[in-house]
């Protein structure tokens, strides 16, 4: 099930997953640094904050943002993506996966409301690592097809500096990871335009990237039993990428 994008929801989901994080911190015998609670506190001020200044338009609501707090909704994104990932990172520390894993998630919902009010994503990591989580954990069509949407948003809002191939030999680089990730959450929603848009956004982009992903795909379609026209977007795209190469 995606996560609404709904500041409230984020707040509820921290409350709970935060009690139990603070308490396996109590129990545990060795010092782990940052207390949960240091971070759990610094998640709620941020996220009153962020509910306090919502007004009628999401323009008055970055605006308000601006006034109440003095920094740029781009950097109220990162302190709280910051956050997030800090408490992830402990509930891991304390083993706690699953407390972990839905931290970890609420990264996406965060995000996604942040770039509605103008944020822009400087840090990707812990945005794309929540999208590859909630990704694995879907099977209906529909979802995946929101979580396109959800993804599209996070593609669209990084900050440009972040897309460019610094180290093109790096395979875990954000934007390499994003781009085929939302390529293949676009296969599994199983929706034409949807492939087609993220399969040329992919081809644009990661160029070099873009033979193997779609013959890798190409096998996909037999192996998982993909319905004709879902196999016919992908023929297209193996045609136009690996004309002349034979698929094993």
């Amino acid at each position: 099930m995606l996560p609404p994008i709904d500041m409230s929801y984020v707040a509820d989901q921290l409350l709970e997953l935060g009690e139990e994080i603070q308490r396996a911190f109590e129990e545990c015998a060795d010092p782990i640094e940052p207390a949960p609670q240091v971070l759990l506190t610094g998640l709620d001020r941020l996220l009153d904050t962020l509910r306090a200044a919502e007004m009628d338009t999401l323009e008055e609501s970055a605006e308000a943002l601006r006034r109440m707090t003095g920094s740029e909704p781009a950097m109220l994104l990162t302190h709280g993506l910051d956050l997030l990932a800090q408490l992830a990172s402990l509930a891991g520390r304390l083993n706690l996966p699953r407390h972990a894993r839905g931290v970890e998630e609420l990264a996406l919902p965060f995000c996604c409301w942040m770039l509605r009010r103008g944020g822009e994503l400087l840090h990707p990591e812990p945005v794309v690592n929540a999208a590859a989580v909630l990704a694995n954990g879907l099977t209906d069509p529909d979802e995946l097809a929101q979580l396109f949407g959800l993804m599209k948003e996070v593609v669209e809002g990084m900050d440009p500096e972040q897309t460019l191939e610094s180290d093109s030999r790096n395979p875990g680089r954000p934007w390499r990871v994003l781009l085929l990730n939302w390529g293949i959450v676009a296969t599994r929603s199983r929706q034409p335009a949807l492939m087609a848009e993220a399969f040329d956004a992919l081809g644009e982009q990661l160029p070099e990237e873009a033979p193997a992903f779609f013959r890798e795909g190409m096998g996909q379609m037999e192996a998982l039993g993909y319905p004709a026209h879902v196999r016919a977007v992908m023929q297209q795209y193996f045609d136009r990428w690996c004309s002349g190469q034979r698929l094993h």
